[in-house]
């Protein structure tokens, strides 16, 4: 039984289709790996099916009492963030009813053996234990160590951290949240190889239904039971993971150039007797025939759409002329999110002596976790 459902969703941007009559469902338990070239949609489906965008046509549809989280690529830029005390509280507040039951337990526990022993307390309890509150602390920390955060940083403020090292505190939130569809977005671009093996594993375990859009094959082949590919605006799905999907999509192609060849051959032999029932004046046979290269060109195999562009002022026509060929400079920068409310100076997380980059020029940056590299990017792109 399907505890999620999309019903021709459709969404657009101006005259772009990004995504067209797309119809799935998914069950409780399954994991779903969402696959596509770049641009295909993948991301636009995620925010549609969390309800943080709306679909121009369709609706999603979730059963009563089901929970959907996500996990965006911008996770970092939660508000929840920035007034979270420290990372260890951030993650903890994901299991909010627990926290609710732990406060409610601790008022009627304070007022005496009348409330303990009363009703409402009882039923506080139960819902508690039920929720495996009494482990709440054990799960946070068993969260934030396997995503690689150490535990000195958990009592800092999440604004002193990276961006990549919030993203992996905003997923250990969601982990510990634990809703009944967890949504992920690309969710090891920030995981080092421990930390994804602790993730794949921890997914594997959940209970509840995932939806997770990864270019990673062997952790799609880890964490997926069923594989959903977006192409041409489209939505097809497959059995098993990641690799299973390959073979499966090989043999689709394969009858689908197979089946072009074979209907391109008789659209050729309609078009050969048309000319002959034209040239002997034959023309109810022609308009037969006529009418049968029309069925052959509805069913022939479909165009591949457009890539997805959205122009952009500066880079595409009508943007500034060009600069010269310094395009980057920066000298004695340092970058950070801080300050912490109980700071008189944000905590650096990237400085910066002299650094240019010149027209044409191709840079990688490289570093451990934490190490800045997504600050970095974010203040060269003025953010």
């Amino acid at each position: 039984m399907s505890i999620l459902r999309l019903d021709a969703v459709r969404r657009e941007i101006g005259d772009f289709v990004i995504l067209d009559s797309v119809s799935a469902s998914i069950a409780h338990g399954e994991r779903v790996g969402l696959v596509g070239a770049n641009g295909a949609g993948k991301t636009t489906l995620l925010r549609i099916v969390s309800g943080r965008d709306e679909p121009d046509a369709g609706r999603v549809r979730v059963a009563k009492g089901i929970r959907v989280g996500m996990l965006a690529q911008e996770s970092n830029l939660d508000p929840r963030v920035a007034g979270a005390r420290d990372v260890h509280h951030l993650v903890r507040s994901g299991a909010q009813e627990v926290e609710e039951l732990e406060a409610t337990l601790a008022h009627l526990e304070s007022a005496g053996a009348a409330a303990v022993e009363s009703p409402a307390y009882a039923a506080a309890r139960e819902r508690f234990e039920a929720l495996d509150g009494y482990h709440l602390d054990q799960r946070v920390e068993e969260a934030l160590s396997g995503l690689g955060i150490p535990s000195e940083d958990w009592t800092r403020p999440p604004l002193e951290l990276s961006g990549g090292e919030q993203t992996r505190v905003a997923l250990a939130r969601l982990l510990v949240t634990d809703p009944e569809v967890l949504l992920l977005d690309e969710p090891t671009n920030h995981l080092d190889v421990g930390a994804m093996e602790w993730l794949e594993v921890a997914l594997a375990r959940r209970p509840g239904a995932l939806l997770v859009a990864s270019h990673d094959r062997a952790f799609l082949d880890a964490v997926a039971t069923r594989t959903w590919e977006l192409r041409d605006r489209r939505l097809e799905p497959f059995r098993g993971a990641y690799s299973a999907y390959l073979l499966q999509r090989e043999e689709r192609d394969a009858r689908q150039r197979k089946d072009a060849e074979v209907t391109a051959g008789a659209a050729v032999r309609e078009q050969e007797l048309i000319q002959r029932y034209r040239s002997h004046r034959k023309f109810s046979k022609m308009h037969e025939h006529e009418r049968r290269l029309e069925q052959l060109e509805r069913v022939e195999a479909p165009k591949k759409s457009p890539r997805l562009a959205m122009p952009t002022k500066g880079l595409l026509g009508g943007g500034p002329a060009r600069s010269g060929d310094m395009v980057v400079s920066l000298e004695g920068v340092v970058a950070g999110f801080g300050p912490a409310a109980e700071r008189l100076e944000p905590v650096p997380i990237v400085k910066v002596g002299r650094l240019a980059a010149s027209r044409g020029d191709r840079i990688g940056i490289v570093g451990p976790n934490g190490a800045g590299k997504t600050t970095l990017l974010r203040t060269i792109a003025g953010e």
